[in-house]
């Protein structure tokens, strides 16, 4: 073992005796009441060890970020240019996000930067970037650009046919069966996207025949809603919605609907959060809500390291 991985070590467990000390000296219980407490023991051993996961992570993360390095950042031109933000080699790889799976006209050029940002910070989670296919766009008067699907107008999108939304719902199962062919459970794994990546996030994972980590949509809605059947598997999958209410591209009531809908369909963990002073993007304050609804549902396991 490095060195340096040595006196981190020695560093952190010094810290955490600053915060946890053990109280020397105490007398021993009787064995009658060493009987008693047995339950009870167990049961603070449980939350003293959850005390003491959390302990180390605070107090060591930023020595243990650099102890870890830099992560391994790779674009496959054979997938269309896909991106993978993996855990640096010191890092255990625990968790998978599919996404931010970009928007309309976009690549997920647009998004690597905001997936570098959260990685930093859950360095145990793998990122995965798919990018859309070009091909004509009806609201593009049929010129070629990045899209998961046809978008006919601004109008009301729920009821558009949105054609090539199947493929691209294909693509985003094909990434979840490569996760967990790869060892990573199915809660472990997220997805989400802005805009059209979103509406994309919400038709596969809410779809998926299982129970995702959580879904996460930003700025988006549910396409194709005649279509749609929510899988009971993933009717209690935990689902983020993030929405500006100043939107002229996808309107706050087009969120809103979806969230009744989705609710009435059965989701039993919707959440949608409004901002009031965001249009049709995302802020810092959105991204720090991504990131701690993240920690949640893809919180580090004890033993990461």
């Amino acid at each position: 073992m490095p060195v340096g991985f040595l006196v981190l070590i020695h560093f952190c467990f010094g810290v955490l005796a600053r915060v946890w000390p053990v109280s020397p000296g105490l007398p021993s219980p009787a064995p009658g009441a060493r009987r008693r407490a047995g339950m009870a023991s167990s049961l603070v051993g449980v939350s003293l060890l959850g005390k003491r996961c959390s302990l180390w992570r605070s107090a060591c993360r930023p020595l243990m970020l650099a102890a870890m390095g830099q992560p391994r950042v790779t674009q496959d031109a054979s997938r269309n240019g896909q991106v993978t933000i993996e855990p640096a080699d010191a890092a255990r790889h625990t968790a998978t996000f599919i996404g931010p799976i970009h928007g309309l006209g976009d690549t997920n050029q647009g998004w690597l930067g905001a997936a570098m940002h959260l990685h930093t910070q859950m360095p145990h989670v793998k990122f995965v970037l798919p990018n859309a296919p070009t091909k004509p766009v009806t609201l593009n008067m049929g010129m070629p650009m990045p899209s998961w699907y046809d978008i006919t107008s601004l109008d009301d999108r729920a009821s558009q046919p949105c054609t090539g939304i199947e493929e691209s719902r294909a693509v985003v199962d094909a990434l979840i069966a490569e996760e967990l062919a790869a060892g990573t459970p199915l809660d472990r794994i997220v997805v989400g996207g802005f805009s059209q990546g979103g509406a994309l996030a919400l038709f596969s994972g809410l779809q998926y025949p299982g129970r995702l980590a959580g879904v996460c949509c930003l700025s988006g809605y549910l396409a194709k809603a005649e279509a749609f059947v929510l899988s009971p598997e993933a009717a209690a999958t935990p689902v983020a919605h993030f929405h500006g209410t100043l939107d002229p591209t996808v309107q706050i009531a087009w969120a809103r609907e979806t969230a009744a809908r989705l609710r009435a369909l059965g989701c039993t963990d919707y959440t949608l959060k409004e901002y009031a002073h965001l249009g049709h993007s995302v802020d810092p304050e959105e991204i720090e809500d991504l990131q701690a609804w993240l920690e949640g549902v893809l919180p580090p396991l004890c033993d990461s390291r």
